[in-house]
């Protein structure tokens, strides 16, 4: 007799049970997504392989940053895929559940906390603004030094240019976020990110997340040109990314939802 492959639960993120949108095709190693409905919120799932993604392949890729990222993007593909058409509390991975009456039993349990919180992020997004450090200004030419008197001096005040425009940069970048922050609901400055995760060679100066209302998106992104304008002089470019759903301004992640027995 054949033995069915053991299986574990993947879920990506909570709705309204009314919300409607399309539920992705695909997800996590090109599983169906489906919706387990538990009242008043729904769960968005995928049905896995444990031996692939249960919480022995966790423990064995913990290190294996590719691994990892292939499964945070996939994650996230779905989360963006709903996140386009209605609110969405994403869960933090590892979100794994033996079974449906498992995550059946959690979504039950936690319904009212879920739809205060779906409640109170209605119609806001969460937009990612990274600063990077793309080129230096260029400094004026000075003569070239005739004594060691005039090398020293001028090597000093090349010092001092340095220094100055690091300033000027670290006051501006202060003020970009400030000036985002004005047009969003929540802001926070997380810390910059190393070229591993940031995928770039320059130097990252910012990284912001920014909750902002559907219908103030036009104002949010006239605000990131204006700031682009402002910083390209000083070396600086701007990358927003998103829609996201509310990672940083939402906590449901696994610490809080494998309490459920």
């Amino acid at each position: 007799m054949d033995v069915e492959p053991a299986t574990v639960i993947h879920a990506y993120g909570i709705v309204c049970s009314e919300a409607g949108f399309d539920v992705p095709d695909a997800g996590i190693g090109g599983a169906g997504v489906a919706l387990l409905d538990a009242g008043p919120v729904s769960g968005i799932f995928s049905i896995l392989p444990e031996t692939a993604y249960g919480a022995a392949a966790w423990t064995e890729h913990a290190e294996d940053a590719a691994w990892l990222a292939r499964v945070a993007t996939q994650h996230q593909a779905v989360l963006a895929d709903v996140v386009r058409d209605t609110d969405v509390l994403p869960l933090r991975l590892p979100a794994m559940y033996r079974d449906e009456v498992h995550l059946h039993r959690m979504l039950e349990a936690e319904a009212p906390l879920f739809r205060a919180a779906l409640e109170s992020l209605h119609e806001h997004l969460e937009w990612s603004v990274h600063l990077y450090l793309v080129g230096e200004p260029d400094a004026p030419a000075g003569d070239h030094p005739t004594t060691g008197r005039e090398y020293l001096r001028q090597r000093a005040e090349a010092v001092s240019q340095r220094h100055l425009a690091r300033v000027k940069r670290e006051h501006s970048v202060r003020d970009a976020y400030a000036s985002l922050a004005d047009l969003s609901r929540q802001s926070v400055a997380n810390p910059p990110q190393d070229s591993a995760l940031s995928g770039r060679p320059e130097p990252m100066l910012l990284n912001s997340a920014h909750l902002v209302c559907r219908k103030h998106e036009r104002l949010f992104f006239t605000a990131v040109e204006e700031t682009a304008a402002r910083l390209a002089p000083l070396g600086i470019t701007v990358e927003v990314t998103g829609p996201w759903p509310p990672y940083n301004f939402v906590e449901l992640g696994v610490e809080h939802l494998e309490s459920q027995p």
